[in-house]
This record gives structure tokens, C-alpha cells and sequence, in this order.
């Protein structure tokens, strides 16, 4: 029967070692071998890597700088269909192009904005995801406005605001592959 292998340790875990109590790791017969008292290692009390240990400056700007990642799912609208599939260019990267765009561009409010009605594009391969950083203070007080049970998405507090936007981007790359393909031809 082959014997299962236990995996190499390669870095300690330094909170569990901390947590365990130290005893006296000398050997008896040593002891009277030197002139010296045994030393028992002192047990430091784990690094806390919270903002309680971090001065009131630092935990100010921290607080500032603090950001919450909301994950991003764009699609064109069914009336930009006929042109993404004309325009000579994948639509998905199309898409692509002007999330990247609008979201360069793109600050978040803290008011809440109802997303748009109009329809999507029926094609879900071409729904473009990706992650975006947004202020944490913000959001925050997005949440407590208008979600304050937290049983909504993330995306769902912040569609409003970006669709719209990632839409007027594709009307303008659309207008612009149109207008490079008007003067090729």
C-alpha cells in the first residue's frame, strides 16, 4: 500500500505559533553543563493588521483611499444591434472598447440612479465583464440610502449611473468606425 505524502510546510504560520504556549525547550541533562540559565523563548503577542495598531493619520488617509471592487456586466442596446454586427469589428470588442472608455471618464455618486428601460441586445455572448474600483465613502453611503438590508448586488446600485455611459460610447465608436470606413472607400 502506498503511503499518502504530507505536504512540505514552507512558510509558518507566525499567528498559530504565537497562539501555542511556549515551554522550556532545554534539555535537562544540559542544564548543568552551563554556566549560563536556561532561556526560554518570551511569546510576542501577534502583529494585529488592523487599523486600531495604525496611528490616526495613517488610519485617516487609509479610510480615504479605501475602494470596493463591484464587478461590471455591460451589453449594447437592441438598438445598437444592426450596427456592432455591420460595423466590421467583433461586437464584443466593440463593447469592450467602450466600457474601458466610460469607466476612465466615470465618477460614482452617492445618489442613487434607477437603470435604464430600454432593451438590451439579445446576444449574451456579448456581454463584456470586468471590475471596477470605486471609492468605498461613497459607496457606503449609496448602501445605506438605498439598500440598507444589503440583499442587493453591488452592480445593481451603480447600473444607473454606468450603463448609460458605456452606451453613448458605443453610439460614438459606432460613428466613428463609420465615418474611418466612409473615407477608405
Amino acid at each position: 500500500m502506498v503511503r499518502k505524502r504530507i505536504p512540505l510546510v514552507t512558510r509558518p504560520d507566525q499567528a498559530y505559533a504565537f497562539s501555542l504556549p511556549q515551554q522550556n525547550t532545554t534539555n535537562p541533562q544540559w542544564a548543568g553543563a552551563s554556566d549560563q540559565p536556561p532561556r526560554v523563548a518570551q511569546a510576542r503577542e501577534p502583529a494585529q493588521l488592523n487599523a486600531s495598531t495604525a496611528s490616526e493619520g495613517h488610519a485617516a488617509q487609509d479610510d480615504d483611499k479605501a475602494s470596493i471592487q463591484i464587478d461590471v456586466r455591460v451589453n449594447a442596446l437592441k438598438r445598437q444591434e444592426q450596427e456592432l454586427v455591420s460595423c466590421g469589428i467583433a461586437p464584443r470588442q466593440v463593447i469592450r472598447a467602450a466600457l474601458r472608455k466610460a469607466v476612465k471618464r466615470w465618477a460614482i455618486s452617492a445618489s442613487y440612479t434607477h437603470p435604464s428601460n430600454d432593451r438590451r441586445a439579445g446576444q449574451a455572448s456579448w456581454t463584456v465583464r470586468t471590475s471596477v474600483a470605486v471609492p468605498a465613502a461613497i459607496f457606503d453611503r449609496l448602501l445605506a440610502d438605498q439598500d440598507p438590508l444589503g440583499v442587493d448586488s453591488r452592480w445593481s446600485l451603480v447600473r444607473g449611473q454606468l450603463e448609460p455611459l458605456v452606451w453613448a460610447e458605443i453610439d460614438a465608436l459606432l460613428a466613428s468606425l463609420s465615418d474611418d470606413s466612409d473615407g477608405v472607400c
